[in-house]
């Protein structure tokens, strides 16, 4: 049997702010739940998101490795100012210009700025990188939160059991686990419409286009479908999981 968690810093200081002792998270989790008339709503699914986090693993909250944005340490400035446009991120991963599959740095796009006036200088990404943090797919959410905020850094690389790079996950991305979607003046309305589209040109009727890295819960919300999430959290990742691995899905079928 599968040993619980023990306490993470969010569950001992909810029971010093509830004043009781429950003795486990689920217990934690159920006295909770059972406040939703005297608590707003909003506090109610913080508190859940919290309690929820030492048994989320990161994998669950990365993106994964052919999402990522990134760029390579040969990269010069002219190849990667479409990049910073285009995409409004502030850090990038850096994979090594030998081993592809290998981030060897962390590079911040305000260390770029002193370059822009001079595009054709020639770049040495390796002088600029930070230091990447590491951590194991297989590790908790709560812990991973930790180790950012210890090392004052806003991202980490997240590795599989064999060392490769399996994705990468950010505090924010972290964070909304706890206060649900948080969005900036980068984000776009109608993002998660982006997910499923009508599929016009197909001969059957009511098809629809869909994105490997759509959220099945997005999924069962919009087609009125009811997959379960527990074990793989994409479209992708579902098919992957019934029909198994294979190099090329173009014309098959699947029911």
């Amino acid at each position: 049997m599968q040993e619980e968690p023990s306490p993470s810093w969010g569950m001992r200081g909810l029971r010093k702010w509830l004043g009781t002792a429950p003795e486990t998270r689920d217990e934690l989790l159920k006295l909770v739940q059972n406040s939703r008339r005297f608590l707003e709503p909003d506090t109610v699914a913080m508190l859940e998101g919290v309690l929820d986090l030492p048994a989320t693993k990161i994998r669950e909250v990365m993106t994964p490795r052919t999402a990522m944005i990134s760029m390579q340490e040969d990269d010069q400035l002219l190849d990667i100012l479409h990049v910073l446009v285009e995409s409004a991120h502030s850090r990038f991963p850096v994979f090594s210009a030998d081993q592809p599959d290998n981030v060897v740095g962390i590079l911040l796009a305000k260390d770029l700025l002193p370059f822009l006036t001079e595009p054709n200088t020639k770049l040495d990404i390796g002088s600029l990188m930070r230091q990447p943090l590491f951590v194991p797919e297989s590790a908790r959410s709560d812990q991973v939160l930790r180790m950012l905020k210890h090392t004052q850094t806003h991202i980490a690389i997240v590795i599989d059991e064999y060392g490769s790079t399996a994705g990468l996950v950010t505090l924010e991305d972290i964070l909304e686990e706890i206060v649900g979607e948080i969005e900036d003046e980068h984000d776009t309305a109608d993002e998660d419409a982006q997910y499923i589209v009508p599929d016009n040109d197909h001969t059957i009727a009511n098809a629809w286009m869909v994105q490997a890295l759509t959220p099945i819960e997005h999924f069962n919300t919009v087609l009125d479908a009811d997959f379960s999430d527990d074990e793989v959290e994409t479209v992708g990742g579902l098919l992957l999981q019934e029909i198994g691995l294979v190099s090329d899905l173009q014309g098959q079928t699947v029911e």
